[in-house]
């Protein structure tokens, strides 16, 4: 059987993507979907979603350029893969720390607000890589609280740990090593 293009699902992003990739509310991506200013099409479970085709022309998306296999590895974190989202999220934390250590600290909110929306939801699956990297963005201050927060970094790096990640395992063992005794 040969497939044609109509016989794909769509291919489009969902509108809560568009919110941690743009930084605009739900309500404003809505309004310029009901507007007719920005295409939609619905997936089969009724959700709306932007085109790709449309992306290029939404010159308020973080990631800028969009290859196409980073196109691709956008529409499976949107569909939820755990391993798409983290690494779409470990991209953008490293742009956030990035950003962060260059600015002395202040720099990076678009990147970070980004890598948190992404590397949330795989943590949120399990994905032992998404906690390591939200423990590294949480000790680095490039987090929503903008300063450091150890407490909140040992938290992700003993969650990414218990699941197995090697280097949260060292990084958790030499952090207790220091403790004092007693």
């Amino acid at each position: 059987m040969h497939t044609t293009a109509s016989d794909l699902p769509p291919q489009g992003i969902s509108l809560p993507t568009l919110v941690a990739l743009s930084g605009r509310s739900l309500r404003t991506w809505q309004r310029r979907v009901e507007e007719g200013a920005v295409p939609s099409l619905r997936d089969a479970s009724g959700r709306t979603l932007v085109p790709l085709a449309a992306l290029a022309a939404l010159p308020d998306l973080q990631g800028g350029n969009w290859s196409a296999a980073d196109l691709q590895l956008l529409l499976h974190a949107d569909g939820g893969a755990p391993q798409a989202l983290a690494e779409l999220g470990a991209r953008f934390a490293l742009q956030a720390l990035e950003a962060h250590r260059s600015s002395g600290g202040g720099g990076g909110q678009d990147h970070t607000r980004c890598a948190q929306f992404f590397l949330g939801k795989a943590a949120d699956l399990g994905e032992a890589d998404a906690m390591h990297w939200l423990g590294l963005l949480a000790a680095a201050g490039a987090h929503e609280g903008g300063s450091p927060d150890p407490a909140l970094a040992l938290m992700w790096l003993a969650k990414a740990s218990t699941q197995g990640h090697a280097i949260a395992q060292a990084q958790v063992q030499a952090l207790l090593a220091g403790l004092p005794k007693g």
